[in-house]
């Protein structure tokens, strides 16, 4: 059963994924066209099977403005490149992303009530939503046209303090109480034509002006931002960390500010895997990883895994491996004969 649930979990993410793909492709196309000033609307509902909610852009003189909504059934990660240079601006008003760009080793972790502001010039990656989780971000691309128009590439030194190479893990703002309203004001509104354009032209400008001037009403709102996603990462640096202790629950959950409860259920949901879980698979991966590269002895591997007690590790060994560490190691050995 559970082979074919993972199977039929492995279709539906790929249907996803498909689809995020021609989404990309047809914004790859509106920036490669499109060269007059009207204003290129379009919304796209997601198949029930994937998921409840609907993608909506508008696009005109080289500014993309796009819009998700949707509750997806099933975890997926979406991969790709992107080699046009552009400035991205996101809102995240609520959900999560898992972001991994292949140059930096930390994954970024950005989650609801947060913004950010990147250029790109040359990127590659993939990012990571999470199913059951309620996904709104507004997503603002601007590429060379808009750039060149409005300076942003000599006057405001946005390409040397926010190239996507520079990030790091706090590289995401909590939004402020003015910018709230311009996003509200985006996703209500229903101008058209000449009136749409220069409509959603002037609140892309405001809302980067806020962005790039309102640094001290960022850290002064900081405080009011759900940091739940970012301190189930920081529960699995701490395990990763340190494998010699053997955290408990109340332990871990103390350590990140959660209560007992929101801790246990949430990092299932996020990796799948109860927190014992995950402590135990991670120490069995490095403890084959020690049997097979080192001659350390079993005793020793055992404490560098956080197991006082070698009778210990080789019972947990054998119940997650089938087989004891010095047969393991034994087998491992002949096979490379």
């Amino acid at each position: 059963m559970d082979k074919k649930r993972r199977n039929k979990e492995s279709v539906e993410s790929t249907q996803v994924i498909n689809k995020n793909k021609c989404v990309l492709n047809t914004i790859s196309k509106l920036v490669n066209q499109q060269k007059h000033c009207s204003v290129h609307t379009k919304k796209i509902s997601f198949l029930p099977e994937i998921g409840n909610g609907h993608f909506e852009y508008n696009y005109f003189d080289g500014l993309f403005i796009g819009m998700f909504d949707v509750m997806l059934k099933n975890d997926f990660k979406v991969c790709g490149k992107q080699n046009t240079e552009v400035i991205e601006l996101s809102y995240l008003i609520d959900g999560e992303q898992i972001i991994k760009i292949d140059e930096i080793s930390n994954n970024l972790i950005y989650e609801s009530q947060e913004s950010y502001l990147v250029y790109i010039s040359k990127v590659s990656g993939s990012i990571l939503y999470h199913k059951n989780k309620h996904f709104k971000e507004i997503k603002i691309r601007m590429y060379s046209d808009f750039i060149k128009k409005h300076k942003l590439n000599s006057e405001y030194g946005i390409y040397e303090k926010y190239a996507i190479e520079k990030v790091d893990r706090n590289f995401a703002k909590p939004l402020c109480s003015k910018t709230q309203a311009i996003l509200a004001e985006l996703l209500t509104d229903t101008r058209k034509g000449l009136l749409k354009r220069l409509f959603l032209e002037s609140k892309v400008l405001e809302l980067l002006y806020l962005y790039l001037e309102n640094k001290k009403s960022y850290k002064s709102e900081a405080s009011t931002t759900d940091n739940l996603i970012k301190k189930l990462y920081e529960v699995q640096f701490i395990i990763n960390s340190d494998l010699t202790t053997q955290y408990s629950l109340h332990e871990l959950a103390r350590e990140v500010g959660l209560n007992d409860f929101i801790l246990k259920k949430e990092f299932k949901r996020v990796f799948h895997k109860t927190i014992f879980e995950y402590a135990l698979n991670t120490r069995m991966i490095k403890a084959k990883k020690l049997l097979k590269h080192s001659k350390k002895p079993i005793y020793e591997i055992s404490e560098l895994i956080g197991y006082k007690n070698s009778t210990h590790f080789t019972a947990a060994f054998k119940k997650v491996e089938g087989t004891t560490p010095k047969k393991y190691r034994q087998n491992d050995s002949e096979s490379l004969k």
